[in-house]
């Protein structure tokens, strides 16, 4: 029990996934609680879940068809139907849910417990020259974006389940494109890279292609405001937070030990421009970041710790630290869109685990 007045804290809860290589990305289903992907380097998927009833004592309860090489990053479509698995066999593979898992039921281990749900193999979406290091759905989920060891930023239209069409390739990163987000509302696209660069892309206005709307940081960046190594992760934050305030916000992390929040300003608030930067205590890239619904924005980082920040008076403080959160790069951390307490990250130390935020 934490006394009134005590700091805020991360506690750890459990170890879900234990693997001998490292676990690179995490994707939890925006349409049910309760239900989680994890990416290993081996190539194959996790598929976890909590117990149905008390959303605790998350378990693995199926493995996704294998990658060829291993499996970089996943995401679940909004409808929670489709999982996009991002691999370095340079090609991203979608897969469709089949089962009662369809109605949201199920909740166990495949063996009587009420999940009979079972995820099969869909297609894949083959484009891009060598390894592809990040996927994202749109918040319609007609686009898939994907990203690469090539420089470039594929946006892919979805006809069913099992057809993808490019709609745009997209070039102009001088350097392997590590990540890519959509923007929460809107068929905005933010990328990161290598280069050191944050680029906005949006479809043009006659609908034929994708261009690029700005370059944040970087050699073409305006106003040379931006991070000073690679650029890892871009986070947005969440549309109606804990508060009942609206979020306009976007966050990002780079090889630079910093973290950047940027103001989003013009229509809904998809143009991106300087806010505030600040060091973040990590000693070692910061590999990940996430903005919660509880405002809390959590970055993971190559010095195996955890640490949370908060933005208190208008200016951003480290509120919780965690040193050795993980036994070796903590590579991903991900707040549910369900649970404002659930942190769940995974790391090269081959674990998954989930953490429980008490402000």
């Amino acid at each position: 029990r934490r006394s009134v007045g005590m700091a805020p804290a991360l506690d750890a809860d459990a170890v879900v996934l234990r693997r001998p290589r490292a676990v690179w990305a995490i994707a939890h289903d925006p349409s049910r609680a309760g239900v989680a992907f994890a990416c290993e380097s081996s190539g194959a998927t996790a598929r976890m879940r909590a117990d149905a009833s008390t959303r605790q004592n998350w378990r693995v309860v199926e493995t996704l068809e294998k990658c060829d090489r291993a499996a970089r990053a996943c995401a679940v479509s909004p409808c929670g139907r489709l999982v996009a698995v991002a691999s370095f066999d340079g090609a991203t593979t979608v897969h469709r849910r089949e089962g009662r898992g369809e109605d949201g039921d199920g909740g166990g281990d495949g063996g009587g417990d009420g999940d009979d749900e079972r995820w099969t193999r869909a297609c894949a979406v083959e484009g891009h020259e060598s390894e592809v290091k990040s996927c994202a759905w749109s918040r319609s989920g007609s686009l898939l974006a994907t990203c690469g060891r090539d420089r470039t930023v594929w946006v892919w239209e979805r006809y069913g389940d099992e057809e993808f069409e490019c709609a745009a390739a997209l070039h102009g990163h001088g350097g392997d494109v590590k990540r890519v987000t959509w923007h929460p509302t809107e068929d905005v696209l933010v990328s990161v890279s290598y280069d050191e660069s944050v680029r906005v892309w949006r479809e043009d206005a006659d609908g034929d292609d994708w261009s690029c709307a700005q370059v944040l940081g970087g050699e073409d960046g305006a106003h040379g405001e931006g991070h000073e190594g690679t650029v890892w992760c871009a986070s947005f934050e969440p549309r109606a937070l804990d508060d009942g305030s609206r979020g306009t916000r976007c966050v990002t992390c780079g090889g630079d030990g910093a973290l950047i929040v940027w103001n989003g300003r013009g229509f809904c608030d998809t143009e991106l421009e300087f806010g505030a930067r600040f060091a973040c205590g990590h000693d070692r890239a910061v590999l990940s970041c996430s903005w919660g619904k509880n405002g809390v924005v959590a970055a993971g980082g190559g010095d195996n710790s955890i640490r949370l920040y908060a933005e208190i008076d208008g200016t951003w403080r480290e509120i919780v630290t965690v040193e050795n959160a993980h036994d070796d790069d903590v590579n991903d951390v991900q707040w549910s869109p369900h649970d404002s307490s659930l942190l769940m990250s995974a790391s090269d130390d081959g674990t998954v685990k989930t953490w429980r935020f008490k402000p």
